[in-house]
């Protein structure tokens, strides 16, 4: 069966769920409703991830046999294919890899299991969980990140000692439908803001966390309120009763202004809980509904860690897209003129374009994307307030003080799908002072000229010279299980790490085995700091 064909089966057996229900925030099992849900005059909002169910329910799908699970009796029992209000299903990987590295070379695995399952209550009421848990032995660059920052990409806290670590996930939520017009949700899980392979507002790379999401769809405008806890895990050694929370209050407002174009805004407010002297918790004056955090931020004399942004997407010919994201934590328009590189401009800049049935070809995705942030950005004074959670960015994972280029291809046919992507980056690097790299030290750690004062200009995006990263994977796999992303794969891994001086650092990966796609998966990674 063709492709085309296996996304309308695969939406066909989604469409059976409640309407309250939330899709997994996986692009594998996402793919049967993107390319419809971005097609020209669609009021879908492509960029508030995850998807809800009634977002894809106008989609017009015919049943199909033989595109569900290779394993029959799992869609028997599980309901994903028969309506049932109650489904559920298991959660494997199995993998083996192979590391050739610069410095050493050895065997690898990642084993993990678990499970999902939800639940309808008529249609204005689902609840869902899910849980993984497994024991993973990392290629060597991972390992010197999960040495370094103690958490593994985007899926928790590593427990455990070097090589071998064991890690853990789970997500669950309660969703409901007050009206036509309103969603709210609580759980525990990620969220993503943006069209792009990566987001510059808010992104899947870090770990879950619990959150409160009231979602406002009317006409052609969304409106997500999404107040969140976060984690700093510095000083904790893994013991959660000594993680210092800190708090997020976030709005995204999506304006679906034509056929082709969508304008968004996007607003962050980061604090932290206090400490012993100044016990603060959850401040409730920004359970402001209303977009713009700023005048309450003044109106309370706070400190807290502002973030402002706005995306324009525009849809080119009948399946392509043109994306943008710009966030500003600082900005003085002369500074910016002036070229200097005053460290208080910080920005963050992504250009891309995602094209789907490229030249005619059926199954065949391509995409280019840009992404630009300036020192400093995500940082804040006080460190307990940077754009972080448990101990990773909450954006893109090599922080500040680079650029990127990244190309990406895919070919589906039927149940097989083959990738290419490729990306280079250029980055800058902390020294005995603070270069901007480091979104974990304060802003103010910066080099100190003659007078005893920090250095306040000279900060450029790449500088000082850190040097070059190219991550090239190439990827080849059998779809087994739609509903969790689950496929036999076999993939290849070319790392290059080119510093400033020394040696380069080269990295070949080869991994083979059961591929479970049901949560974003985080392989390009970059030690950036370490946290005590």
């Amino acid at each position: 069966m063709r492709g085309p064909a296996v996304a309308v089966a695969v939406a066909m057996a989604f469409l059976l769920h409640g309407q309250s229900t939330w899709l997994p925030l996986s692009r594998e099992v996402e793919r049967p409703f993107a390319g419809t849900m971005q097609r020209v005059g669609s009021n879908a909002h492509t960029a508030v991830r995850p998807y809800r169910l009634s977002d894809v329910r106008a989609l017009e799908v015919n049943d199909s046999a033989n595109t569900f699970s290779l394993l029959p009796a799992l869609d028997r029992w599980a309901g994903v294919r028969n309506g049932r209000s109650f489904r559920w299903g298991p959660l494997l990987d199995a993998q083996v890899l192979y590391d050739i590295d610069s410095a050493k070379s050895g065997v690898g695995h990642r084993a993990g299991a678990g499970f999902w399952l939800e639940k309808d209550f008529l249609d204005k009421l689902s609840f869902h969980v899910d849980a993984q848990a497994w024991s993973e032995r990392f290629p060597t660059y991972l390992d010197t990140l999960v040495r370094a920052t103690q958490v593994t990409p985007g899926e928790g806290y590593g427990f455990g000692e070097a090589p071998a670590y064991t890690h853990y996930d789970w997500n669950g939520y309660l969703s409901w439908d007050p009206g036509q017009a309103f969603n709210l949700t609580v759980g525990r899980g990620k969220n993503s803001f943006g069209e792009g392979y990566r987001s510059l507002f808010l992104s899947t790379e870090a770990y879950s966390y619990p959150y409160l999401k009231v979602t406002t769809t009317v006409w052609k405008i969304k409106y997500v309120n999404l107040f969140s806890m976060m984690n700093d895990i510095r000083g904790a050694d893994g013991d959660v009763a000594d993680f210092n929370r800190k708090y997020t209050s976030m709005h995204y407002l999506s304006w679906n202004a034509g056929k082709r174009l969508n304008v968004a805004l996007f607003e962050s407010i980061v604090w932290s809980q206090g400490d012993s002297l100044y016990p603060r918790g959850f401040d409730v004056n920004y359970l402001n509904p209303v977009i713009f955090y700023r005048p309450v931020e003044f109106a309370v004399g706070s400190p807290d860690n502002a973030l402002l942004g706005g995306g324009l997407n525009v849809k080119v010919g009948k399946q392509s897209l043109i994306y943008s994201q710009v966030l500003l934590d600082e900005f003085l328009m002369r500074e910016v003129r002036a070229g200097n590189g005053w460290y208080a401009n910080k920005q963050a800049l992504q250009i891309g374009v995602v094209s789907r049935n490229a030249f005619k070809v059926t199954g065949l995705l391509l995409r280019a994307e840009w992404n630009y942030v300036r020192p400093f950005m995500y940082t804040h004074s006080d460190t307990r307030q940077n754009y972080s959670h448990s101990g990773q960015p909450l954006a893109h994972p090599y922080g500040s003080n680079f650029q990127e280029l990244l190309l990406y291809g895919e070919l589906v046919d039927a149940r097989w799908r083959h990738s290419l992507r490729a990306s280079m980056a250029w980055l800058g690097r902390d020294s005995t002072y603070s270069n901007g790299n480091n979104i974990f030290r304060p802003e103010s750690d910066r080099f100190i000229d003659a007078d005893g004062d920090p250095q306040n200009y000279g900060y450029h995006v790449g500088s000082p010279k850190g040097g070059t990263l190219l991550h090239v994977e190439m990827r080849s796999g059998f779809l087994v299980d739609p509903s969790t992303g689950t496929r036999i794969e076999a993939s290849y891994m070319l790392r290059m790490r080119t510093p400033d001086s020394g040696d380069v650092a080269m990295a070949n990966v080869f991994r083979l085995g059961l591929v479970c796609y049901f949560r974003e998966r985080h392989p390009e990674q970059e030690v950036r700091y370490v946290l005590d």
